[in-house]
């Protein structure tokens, strides 16, 4: 069973938990507000469910929650970034801002980020470049988590590739996918909810597939698409962390097993201007078509409606900002616990 809650009191509470941890205000409520958006469009896995091992991390130095980032290198059109192992979401906003900042000078703006932590769901990042008329590219890496097609040691990083576009009358269309089947974080939730879990999802530390997500966690996630994931894994790796010089594959920190140790995640951010191509009142035209045109296709038997990629997460969005903010019962029991923890008790009242 989910709990609702508002959104506003969410980000609030998680707001102040995070300053209790000697965050600038300004830099926990970014935060705050990025795993609350994941919770809001459904992404359990990227929401509130982190925060606990996030402070865990800021307590024992694997997060630091006031950092001081670097340009190391710069031109017209590119930024290479040290972000002295911030926080992952204040690291990732700052990255494409300067992307953003970029683009409006030369059309085309790149970040590439080193010393970087876990920032959540990319899609946000895209949607700051979709608000200024760009479309937006951003790559991550993961600690290892992700056998090789072939493999059963977890060596790669799920390595989520996302890629946004401004959707006309229509909303955005945000293709926001890592390269495993699942995420850990889903399998995680799987085990909080003692639930089991398909056997395409993982395999356990003899390279079979498991049902049990405790299994799972010792063992490894397998590529979606066999050796097609598997190459997008490695493609994003090279973007995210051999490009910027931050750690690859087993030269990452774990997030959860080395909450002391900083990740030193990359991180790969461009911002293009829509109208270093086309007009944007044309483009707009021609998306809505565009996606016009997928929707009203003819449909599988038993289908209700086709859907963009991100649509369904925005339907979602509408939903829970009107419902409330739907939470599962152990990570409303995980956030109570954080909260006495800290000083900030969890004592919002549920809309359901």
């Amino acid at each position: 069973m989910k709990i609702r809650f508002d959104q506003k009191e969410l980000v609030e509470w998680a707001t102040q938990v995070l300053k209790k941890t000697s965050m600038p205000e300004s830099d926990a409520k970014t935060t705050a507000t990025i795993l609350v958006k994941a919770d809001l469009r459904g992404i359990e896995t990227h929401g509130l469910a982190r925060l606990p091992i996030y402070v865990e991390r800021i307590k024992k130095g694997g997060i630091n929650p006031k950092p001081n980032f670097k340009i190391l290198k710069e031109t017209s059109a590119t930024s290479l970034i040290d972000a002295d192992s911030a926080m992952g979401q204040v690291a990732g906003q700052f990255a494409m801002s300067k992307a953003i900042e970029k683009a409006n000078q030369t059309s085309v703006g790149i970040s590439s980020v080193r010393n970087g932590n876990h920032f959540g769901i990319v899609a946000h990042y895209l949607e700051m470049a979709l608000n200024k008329n760009m479309f937006g590219i951003a790559t991550t890496n993961t600690s290892p988590l992700l056998a090789p097609f072939g493999g059963r040691k977890a060596i790669l990083g799920t390595n989520p590739i996302a890629f946004g576009f401004p959707g006309g009358q229509f909303h955005p269309i945000i293709l926001d996918m890592a390269s495993s089947v699942t995420s850990r974080g889903r399998i995680k939730i799987a085990q909080l909810n003692n639930e089991k879990i398909p056997l395409t999802w993982a395999v356990d530390e003899r390279g079979i597939p498991t049902d049990d997500p405790n299994e799972a966690l010792k063992g490894a996630l397998l590529p979606f698409g066999a050796h097609k994931g598997y190459g997008l894994a490695v493609i994003g790796d090279i973007l995210s962390s051999v490009l910027s010089g931050a750690g690859y594959l087993i030269h990452t920190g774990e997030l959860y097993k080395e909450p002391e140790k900083p990740q030193n995640l990359g991180f790969f951010m461009m911002a293009v201007k829509l109208e270093a191509f086309i007009d944007i009142d044309e483009f707009n035209e021609r998306i809505t078509d565009f996606i016009k045109t997928i929707k009203e296709s003819p449909k599988a038997e038993g289908t209700k409606e086709i859907f963009m990629p991100g649509e369904i997460e925005y339907i979602r969005e509408s939903e829970n900002i009107k419902e409330g903010t739907p939470l599962g019962e152990n990570v409303v029991k995980e956030l109570k616990e954080l909260g006495n923890s800290v000083g900030i008790e969890f004592n919002l009242t549920p809309k359901n």
